[in-house]
């Protein structure tokens, strides 16, 4: 018997006698998403404890897609502004409004005077207040870029409510890329991310290439709300927590299905950053082709071959241009992630939604830059001194708990569930190391390390194994399942350090370790 046959067989039985599924994430109603123009300036009050109702096994039906507001144009943006380095940022309740009824769907959201998008240049030093106006201890994690563990947002640092905490440090020499910035509370990352608390970072190069050709830029933030027949966020369903809030509608921006609207023949660099909790983004604009010139730690160095699809894991980005020549639309296809269906008739949901966004062309027809053939010089690790295995599984335990039947599920790295009392390892800044991810769940798993980017170097499946096609920077690797992929990465800074599952419900259900950096 396989594990996913173990795990249909024993949450079947279960649920017939009656039983319960623990989980340390809680079950309260969740607003979702985010965007600059859904928050409030100023202070706000914190938020009164919500009730905590029992887990329900799956979502009833959502919301009508037709019900949602539609074809409004692409909204950009608004970067925080700066005053000598330093910002106020507000954590605070909000809402929006999705429906074209104008009901709204009560959010948490991040607001510097209104905007939420850090936009910033290589060796800035920041200095960031956080004014934490939730119900509940949170923290800011700034993801991807290199900073001081000590500022990094980790579980170990909580902002406690109506607290606030300066969040300090500079950004690193040729670290220029997209990023965001997200909490990283102790079991209730997912939560309050699916409450709306995710924004971007772009870090600047004053020698980008792409810049000095004047070519158009657009950030595309995709978040994935799970709506309710009301178009409220649905709580998180036991089956949600085994398999991740994919969400029944995408936004780009904190808009359903916007609009933008371009010159004829003209190129685009499109910042495209999945802040999803669990969704796999497939993307495609049909036969428009993208080129790929950046991923999570920034620029290639050199574009990569035209493509039609590109497929963005939770939490990872990337950079492409593209040149309209058609008008069209950027869809979300399907992409078989590995789905848990428990034996309860938890299929793996349909999704009614693929197109995102609508490209339209208007305007005087434009001439297309030629992409330089070299981007930026990326120096490839060393011969690493360690070698590491990180085995990724998953553990169902059954148990009697009050003179009631319970049930746990812990997804785990090398047999074990995070703790936060316990190192895992330290390692030696400076050193090379080889990392082995390997997936031996029924699932693929988006794996993110904390403190600095990697190089993923090979991948291996069916016990074949195919070097990785270009030399990159990242910080989120997707692992398939069956899949083992190996990956260099050097830390340049001390302190303590996170690893996880960026399925933001596998994190706070255990997939996590730390380390130190000695």
């Amino acid at each position: 018997m396989n594990r996913r046959q173990f795990l249909a067989q024993s949450i079947g039985t279960a649920l017939a006698l009656g039983w319960v599924a623990r989980t340390p994430v809680h079950a309260e109603s969740m607003p979702m998403d985010h965007s600059m123009h859904m928050m409030h300036g100023g202070d706000a009050p914190a938020m009164p404890a919500m009730a905590m109702p029992d887990m329900p096994m799956m979502n009833p039906a959502g919301i009508d897609l037709t019900k949602l507001k539609s074809g409004e144009p692409l909204k950009a943006f608004t970067p925080i502004v700066f005053n000598q380095g330093k910002a106020d940022l507000m954590i605070q309740p909000t809402e929006q409004v999705w429906l074209k009824s104008g009901s709204s769907t009560p959010l948490w959201g991040y607001s510097s005077a209104g905007n939420s998008l850090i936009d910033a240049t290589e060796g800035d030093t920041l200095s960031i207040n956080v004014m934490n106006h939730l119900p509940e201890d949170t923290t800011v994690h700034w993801h991807g870029v290199d900073v001081p563990s000590d500022q990094d947002g980790h579980p170990h640092m909580p902002i406690a409510s109506n607290q606030s905490h300066t969040y300090q440090f500079t950004l690193p020499a040729d670290s220029a890329g997209t990023y965001w910035y997200h909490p990283h509370p102790h079991k209730r990352t997912s939560f309050q991310a699916a409450q709306g608390l995710a924004a971007p970072i772009i870090i600047r190069s004053k020698n980008d290439p792409l810049t000095a050709l004047n070519i158009p830029e657009q950030l595309l933030f995709f978040t994935a709300p799970e709506l309710d027949a009301e178009g409220k966020i649905a709580p998180i369903s036991m089956s949600e927590q085994m398999n991740g809030r994919i969400g029944n509608v995408v936004l780009v921006n904190g808009q359903y299905q916007p609009v933008l609207t371009v010159a004829p023949n003209s190129m685009h660099r499109l910042r495209l950053v999945n802040a999803t909790n669990a969704r796999y983004l497939r993307l495609s604009f049909g036969k428009t082709a993208m080129v790929q010139v950046g991923t999570d730690g920034g620029l290639l160095t050199k574009p990569l071959a035209p493509q039609t699809e590109l497929l963005l894991a939770p939490a990872e980005r990337a950079e492409v241009c593209v040149t309209f020549t058609e008008a069209t639309t950027l869809q979300a296809l399907y992409y078989d992630k590995g789905w848990m269906g428990g034996g309860m008739g938890w299929s793996e949901p349909k999704s009614d939604q693929t197109h995102l966004l609508a490209i339209q062309l208007s305007g005087d027809a434009a001439t297309p830059p030629k992409l330089p053939e070299q981007l930026r010089p990326i120096q490839a690790l060393g011969e690493p001194k360690v070698t590491r295995q990180f085995v990724l599984g998953e553990k169902m335990a059954m148990s009697m708990e009050n003179g009631k039947h319970s049930m746990t599920m812990d997804f785990l790295i090398n047999d074990k569930a995070f703790d936060m009392k316990r190192i895992d390892f330290t390692a030696k800044a400076n050193e090379v190391e080889l990392w082995e991810i390997i997936n031996n769940t029924d699932m693929d798993h988006p794996f993110h390390i904390h403190g600095s980017q990697f190089q993923v170097v090979s991948i291996e499946e069916n016990g074949k194994v195919t070097d990785f096609p270009y030399l990159a920077w990242k910080d989120t690797v997707n692992t398939k399942k069956g899949q083992t992929v190996r990956l260099k990465i050097m830390q340049d800074l001390k302190g303590l350090r996170m690893y996880h599952c960026h399925v933001l419900e596998h994190e706070d259900l255990g997939m996590m370790g730390q380390y130190n950096v000695l």
